[in-house]
């Protein structure tokens, strides 16, 4: 929603189209979810002290991570249509495409923000888990088949963006995991300087 209405906001064309949003759902959203929920789990979880059953699920500190990670993927996002748009001279539907796939691929990338602060990033349970590689793996599959197939890329309004197209997407979306994996570190050595 803040990527379409920020865009449009600023006079920008649409930035997204229904059936695309509704796709990116459908894929980037339900397989890594149900990966993450097949997970292991942090090692030593079980000796851990319960926590305050008044307690909230989401606390203030994690509504922040989620806030800042919203927010860093959809200006990644606008980042990735302007400058397909201005940058590279791209007529706006195949913009739209940069715009899609940089979203894709952030939302993907995303799942290796959802781990626990207690240790680096190479140790986290996420990387461990088999279940969130075959998600990714599939994910990339299909919107790739969403790009490369003729029907498919039709229906979703989806030209080749180009190489230069897919390499501006393919390294902006990077940009949410590394400032979230920032964050996360960030807020584990304040947490533990207290």
């Amino acid at each position: 929603m803040l990527i379409v209405g920020i865009a449009v906001g600023v006079g920008l064309p649409v930035p997204l189209l229904p059936l695309q949003i509704l796709f990116l759902n459908l894929v980037t959203d339900v397989f890594p979810a149900f990966a993450l929920g097949l997970g292991k789990g942090e090692d030593g979880v079980m000796q851990r002290p319960p926590r305050d059953p008044g307690e909230p699920i989401v606390d203030g500190s994690r509504w922040m991570l989620i806030g800042y990670i919203g927010c860093t993927i959809t200006f990644s996002t606008l980042a990735a249509f302007v400058i397909a748009l201005f940058l590279l001279g791209l007529e706006t539907e195949r913009a739209i495409t940069v715009t899609f796939l940089t979203l894709a691929l952030s939302q993907l990338w995303n799942v290796f923000n959802m781990r626990a602060a207690t240790g680096p990033f190479w140790k986290s349970d996420v990387l461990r888990n088999g279940y969130v590689w075959g998600a990714i793996s599939l994910c990339l599959s299909l919107v790739a088949m969403a790009l490369l197939n003729t029907d498919l890329s039709a229906l979703l309004a989806l030209p080749w963006p180009g190489l230069t197209g897919l390499l501006v997407a393919g390294a902006i979306s990077f940009l949410p995991l590394v400032l979230g994996q920032a964050w996360i570190s960030l807020a584990a050595r304040y947490s533990g300087s207290k």
